[in-house]
């Protein structure tokens, strides 16, 4: 009817929906705390407390939602439950030693916690810490602990709601075979789609995916979700001498989660197709492909636990300010991070590694320089990102395009943003103006892939640390007052 409708078709065809959510949250804690006795480096601290909580969701989507009755859209229903959570801490610090040789200070930190929920059962966690200063100035600080989370109240009772992807983008096993001809697929990806032992069968090289698009379910994991725990270990050397204002510090952490609870979603069958350990990894039982369509018919995107995510790397700190003689101060602060090993498996002995790979750098850091003159305050920023690549993922740094070899740029160089402002402090007000990304710089650019081996806006890298180039160069003024 080329959009000719009555008032009547009209009425029928077109409606406003209206859902309403509402979190309540009621919660009752209380603490003391004090010293209890002297030791001869000191007062022992302690504290002791408790904390009971109670958390509600109710989510409604409106009736054309919960019908199912809203065209090429998704279908929820209600989202409702509670949760109960009573807790018990307690917490000591202990002066061990102190202005004895090699024992300048030494005290002892521990901390524990009693946590019952109604959803996940019971749990302990415990932190130690250790203070050392073994030098003047210079300090070992280490800590080990471990940490509890209960899957939140939308993760647990998310009511099983259905939603439509489009094939294109969510297979990525369309058209495979010219894809891999014009350089866009990997030759792993290309096999792992052929392979006859994968889900539904091979899929034909010149599947185009065309058809019904693929239903997305989702849900709760109500009964089957474990809570997630993880384990910390921390030790650092601290430098804070006494004839300068400066300090430094480096520290090693090991942080390994395991449970973590997450949700794939649309992910899945590109998570199976370009896993390592393709046809046999779990998360290809995620999904179901027609045997004689190719088509992806559903996914499974309900909540689930990843089997475990590793993390270890070095912090380093450092600061220095000095007084200049005409009243101004300078000062400089700088946080870098090395990753040494990142890996997740999302279900046990289907371990990938990514560090290095774009998204997920071996080095980040920033750097501050600030000058102090008067009401007047001038800061130079600069955000860090080190060299990231994909060729060892990718297996090569070449592409066969229209029967030419090419060469792949898959790497992404340091780079970094520099941003400038100025603040004027008065007495009840102030003014601050600035230019963030000030040289303008880009997102590195990289070889467009159908690969999910990183995403890209255009042919720039799209992660987290490329905020600012996305943004591009940019000015600011904000104006405070009080009152």
């Amino acid at each position: 009817l080329a959009g000719n409708l009555t008032d009547e078709q009209r009425a029928f065809l077109f409606d406003v929906d209206k859902g309403n959510t509402v979190y309540e949250q009621a919660y009752i804690e209380g603490f003391m705390g004090g010293e209890l006795f002297d030791l001869p480096a000191g007062p022992i601290g302690a504290a002791l407390g408790f904390h009971v909580r109670h958390d509600e969701i109710n989510d409604v989507p409106g009736e054309i939602t919960r019908s199912a009755n809203a065209w090429g859209s998704s279908s929820a229903g209600i989202t409702q439950g509670s949760e109960r959570t009573a807790e018990i801490f307690t917490e000591l610090s202990i002066p061990v030693l102190k202005d004895m040789p090699f024992a300048y200070g030494l005290d002892l930190s521990l901390s524990g916690r009693v946590t019952n929920t109604k959803t996940s059962g019971s749990a302990s966690t415990y932190k130690v810490g250790v203070n050392w200063e073994f030098l003047p100035d210079v300090r070992m600080r280490a800590t080990t602990g471990t940490s509890f989370r209960a899957p939140a109240l939308f993760e647990l009772y998310l009511a099983d709601q259905s939603s439509f992807a489009s094939q294109r983008t969510v297979d990525p096993c369309i058209n495979w075979q010219q894809n891999l001809t014009d350089g866009t697929i990997s030759q792993r990806l290309a096999d792992n789609c052929a392979n006859p032992n994968g889900p539904g069968g091979g899929v034909p090289g010149t599947h185009n995916g065309a058809g019904s698009s693929a239903t997305l379910f989702e849900g709760g994991g109500l009964g089957q979700l474990e809570p997630e725990t993880s384990t910390a270990h921390v030790i650092g050397l601290v430098w804070t001498p006494k004839f300068i204002n400066f300090s430094a510090a480096v520290d090693y952490f090991e942080i390994e989660i395991e449970d973590q609870v997450t949700s794939l979603g649309s992910r899945t069958v590109s998570a199976c197709y370009l896993s390592d350990n393709f046809p046999t990894d779990p998360v290809c039982s995620q999904f179901v492909r027609n045997e004689g369509t190719h088509r992806i018919d559903t996914i499974s995107g309900k909540f689930i636990n990843i089997a475990e995510q590793t993390n270890r790397g070095i912090d380093f700190t450092a600061r220095y300010a000095h007084d200049l003689p005409w009243g101004d101060r300078f000062s400089i602060d700088g946080q870098a991070t090395w990753q040494l090993e990142s890996r997740e498996a999302l279900f046990a002995d289907n371990i990938v590694d990514t560090l290095g790979e774009v998204g997920n750098p071996q080095f980040v850091g920033n750097l501050n320089l600030q000058y102090e003159r008067g009401p007047w305050t001038g800061v130079w920023a600069v955000q860090m990102i080190g060299h990231q690549g994909n060729y060892a993922s990718y297996g090569s740094d070449t592409a066969t395009v229209g029967g030419q070899e090419v060469y792949l740029k898959l790497d992404a160089p340091f780079t970094a943003f520099h941003s400038f402002s100025v603040r004027y402090d008065a007495e009840s007000w102030s003014i601050l103006a600035g230019v963030a990304n000030l040289f303008d710089e880009r997102p590195p650019q990289l070889t467009t892939l159908n690969l999910g081996e990183f995403s890209t806006v255009g042919t720039s890298a799209f992660t987290s640390q490329y905020t600012e180039g996305m943004y591009g160069r940019r000015g600011f003024v904000r104006i405070s007052k009080s009152f």
